[in-house]
């Protein structure tokens, strides 16, 4: 048996934070569609079964109800509850939408030692009509709103995990601990070690090949390949051209000094020929892909490799992000593993500094795989992009010398046409700066305060470098969430 945990993804915010927490406290969990059948589960081998619903009012209605079968551990939690509880013969109230904080109150059991209630955010609530073998767990307001069963291993609550939740965390640590017989094992150290023995595996006695992009998730899976094979990895990256200001430089110097056989293709001038004329953002990115993929094929149908390593994560899962061509074009490969898959950017980042990659490489900002092209809105000609590469790096410089760098999520400029009447300034220069912030159990990007003496100096350097730039803007725009748009 594995000592882990299944997640099944039912709510994706939610199932993130749960597998986020658990291996937090060291617990090794791994989510899973919520449409995966339960043969493909139990041939897992893992100790339990978290279903992780969501908090609307609608039921998952793609899970499959031979999992309860079998008599694994389950815990069913959010909207995941009172679907378990109509699986097994239970009955289920109309929706009852709260939407507001109150006390949640917790009968005896196995998993909730310790608990006698806990203030809630409530969003949608069912009650559940318990059959003779479910027994009261949680009640709202006097209503059962959760269950566990008398004789399996099986426990359900409408509610789901928030953030700073003591209550649940505990919750769900008997349940993992006490029920499943999970132990603390997870941690950056011991998921080197698996992941450096699954690459082994995967390789046989063949070379393997991973496609770098100078970003941390490759950079991590590179080094995590290395570790495992040496000099059977070549590590393959395209300069397109549109990286910022030393970006290539010190990228290929860090790793060609760790030892990796790297080998960068300059693509500059095809991926600029491929962008001439381009002034949709959505034409660009079309076009962007096209071009990478051609020479990320065309370069590797000349070299040695049976093994691709693929640095996708778990982010590309549940953000909505584009998939980047360097993490999912058909590169011909007898086989293809992906290390990193199960783990979140911050828990790449901390394996990454388990590793020993400096803080340039870990805590460096999300750049999109596009570079710079959708940051120039309108045509990305050669003297733009050092224009626009210029300004950005000096934004940085401002950011960085003001201490700030380490406040903010992302911070950059952008470019764009603006014609003023009478001049030759033609260009605007656009900044844009944001930091997290917790909204509900949403994560949201706000517009940082800078300090407005930091903007004015940075507005007069930029005019006086370029006499086309006619003005500096910085956008204040609230962000939608983290799945922001490809040029930012």
């Amino acid at each position: 048996m594995k000592d882990q945990l299944i997640i099944l993804n039912f709510d994706s915010s939610y199932a993130a934070a749960l597998a986020s927490k658990l291996r937090a406290e060291r617990i090794s969990a791994r989510i899973l569609p919520g449409s995966t059948s339960a043969e493909q589960i139990m041939n897992e081998g893992v100790l339990g079964v978290i279903l992780s619903g969501g908090t609307g009012g609608d039921l998952p209605g793609d899970l499959d109800g031979n999992l309860l079968r079998y008599g694994i551990p389950l815990l069913a939690l959010g909207s995941a509850a009172p679907a378990v509880t109509a699986l097994m013969g239970g009955t289920v109230g109309e929706p009852l939408p709260v939407n507001d904080v109150d006390t949640l109150f917790f009968e005896p059991s196995r998993i909730t030692n310790g608990l006698t209630e806990s203030e809630r955010l409530f969003g949608t609530i069912h009650e559940l009509g318990l059959g003779a073998d479910l027994q009261t767990l949680a009640l709202y307001q006097g209503r059962p709103v959760g269950f566990a069963h008398q004789k399996l291993p099986i426990f359900a609550i409408d509610c789901q995990l928030e953030p700073n939740d003591p209550d649940m965390m505990s919750l769900m640590m008997q349940f993992a601990t006490d029920v499943c017989g999970c132990t603390r094992w997870w941690g950056e150290d011991a998921f080197i070690s698996a992941a450096r023995a699954q690459i082994v595996e995967a390789a046989g006695g063949g070379r393997a090949l991973c496609v770098m992009s100078g970003g941390l998730d490759s950079g991590v899976c590179a080094m995590l390949a290395h570790r495992a094979l040496g000099d059977r990895l070549t590590c393959l990256f395209v300069d397109t051209g549109l990286l910022r200001e030393n970006d290539v430089l010190e990228f290929s110097s860090y790793y060609k000094g760790a030892g990796l056989n790297l080998m960068v293709v300059n693509a500059e001038d095809r991926v600029l020929e491929a962008l001439q004329g381009l002034t949709s953002q959505e034409d660009k990115r079309v076009a962007l892909r096209g071009v990478l993929s051609d020479i990320l094929n065309e370069t590797a149908r000349g070299l040695d490799y049976g093994l691709l390593v693929d640095a996708q994560t778990s982010d590309y899962l549940f953000t909505g992000a584009v998939t980047p061509p360097q993490q999912n074009l058909v590169l011909e490969a007898q086989r293809i593993i992906a290390p990193l898959g199960d783990l979140f950017k911050s828990e790449v980042r901390q394996v990454g500094e388990a590793l020993g990659l400096p803080p340039e490489i870990t805590a460096m900002q999300p750049f999109p795989w596009t570079g710079l092209a959708l940051r120039i809105i309108g045509e990305c000609t050669q003297d733009r992009l050092s224009l626009l590469r210029w300004a950005d790096a000096r934004f940085r410089h401002e950011i960085n010398e003001a201490g700030l760098n380490k406040r903010l999520w992302k911070y950059f400029a952008l470019l764009y046409d603006l014609p003023q009447q009478g001049t030759d300034k033609s260009i605007v220069i656009g900044l844009r700066a944001v930091s997290i912030s917790h909204i509900g159990s949403d994560l949201r990007a706000l517009p940082a305060r800078l300090p407005y003496d930091l903007l004015e100096r940075y507005t007069q350097q930029v005019m006086a470098h370029d006499e086309r730039v006619n003005k500096v803007i910085y956008d204040l725009t609230p962000g939608q969430g983290l799945q922001e748009t490809e040029w930012q």
